[in-house]
């Protein structure tokens, strides 16, 4: 009987020590904000590894884990990732639609679906690289450099990096509001644009010129013209879209001819 307090005791204790610990690990994902310049974002939790960039004050982050005295959060834009040629196809979209691996202004392939599954991204264009995430099959990345073998893109959504808690406000200063990027009395026909926004089917109706719908932040409706193969890989995603307007669907709506398409 003595022995079975016992156990019962220790139990409890064990239980009210470690419950705290789980609670911290459970804590929930925050948007925070950076508390002073050239701030580090490493590889791993701790001050001896590599940095793969620095965030400048007020920067936003995503926070999606605490370990210790370390968040770990998504890397930003700017954030050197790499990825080898061999595991994309080039999938970009151009006006003429006369070849969609390639672009007609610069020849070069600007974004790029994966062909397998977990596919590592890495720090630098060699195999001994750090790894920075992991991709599936049919993502698509943004290009902006090659080295050898190896495409320089965009950080993807599932890659990562950690910065010390301490230069990690939650308290977040407001920024100020972002002017469209189209503005409308210059979006008439023929008009140059450039669109961020959200890629939808606009579904099969004979004649029609376009064959999917964007649909900014601020609830602008534009529809789009292009590869619909390459379009169907980026429905339900954020996408950036260079193109000319060529006229109005049935809603007045503007339609976009696409010169580039990015997702973002």
């Amino acid at each position: 009987m003595p022995n079975l307090k016992i156990k019962s005791i220790f139990i409890f204790l064990a239980v009210c020590f470690f419950l705290p610990a789980v609670a911290r690990a459970a804590d929930p994902a925050f948007t925070g904000q950076t508390n002073a310049g050239g701030i580090n974002v490493r590889v791993d939790a701790t001050v001896g590894a590599d940095v793969i960039c620095t965030l400048a004050k007020g920067e936003m982050v995503e926070v999606v884990r605490e370990a210790y005295d370390w968040y770990k959060i998504r890397l930003p834009k700017d954030a050197p990732s790499y990825i080898k040629k061999e595991l994309l196809e080039c999938n970009n979209i151009n006006r003429n639609n006369l070849n969609p691996d390639f672009t007609a202004q610069s020849g070069k392939c600007l974004s790029a679906k994966v062909i397998k599954d977990r596919v590592n991204i890495r720090l630098g264009p060699s195999e001994s690289s750090w790894i920075l995430g992991k991709i599936d099959k049919d993502t698509v990345v943004n290009i902006i450099g090659e080295s050898g073998a190896w495409y320089k893109i965009h950080p993807v959504y599932q890659s990562y990096g950690w910065i010390n808690k301490k230069f990690v406000n939650k308290e977040i200063v407001p920024l100020p509001k972002r002017e469209p990027l189209v503005k409308e009395e210059a979006a008439g026909l023929g008009a140059q644009v450039v669109v961020e926004g959200k890629v939808t089917p606009y579904g099969i109706v004979m004649w029609r010129k376009a064959t999917h719908k964007l649909i900014t932040a601020e609830n602008k409706l534009y529809f789009l013209k292009g590869d619909r193969k390459g379009l169907d890989s980026l429905n339900y995603r954020k996408v950036k879209v260079t193109g000319k307007i060529i006229g109005l669907a049935e809603n007045n709506s503007p339609i976009i001819q696409i010169d580039i398409i990015e997702a973002l």
